[in-house]
C-alpha cells in the first residue's frame, strides 16, 4: 500500500468576507494544482481513495 499526503493548493488570503473553512483556491492555486495533476498523470499514478478535510480549499484541490 502506498500513502500520499498532499497539502491543499494556494487559497485566497484570509479576509472579512470568508470564514477560514470557506476560503476557495486562488487562480494561481488552481493553475499550479492543475500542473501538478497533469504531472501525476504522467507518472501513471492512480488512487483508490481520496480523503480530504471539509474545508473548501481542500475539497477543490482534491477535485482537481
Amino acid at each position: 500500500m502506498n500513502l500520499y499526503l498532499m497539502r491543499h493548493a494556494i487559497a485566497i488570503e484570509p479576509d472579512e468576507f470568508f470564514e477560514d473553512r470557506e476560503r476557495p483556491l486562488s487562480d494561481k492555486g488552481r493553475k499550479r494544482m492543475g500542473k501538478i495533476a497533469r504531472n501525476l498523470e504522467k507518472l501513471d499514478l492512480s488512487f483508490d481513495l481520496i480523503l480530504t478535510s471539509p474545508y473548501l480549499r481542500a475539497r477543490q484541490t482534491a477535485d482537481l
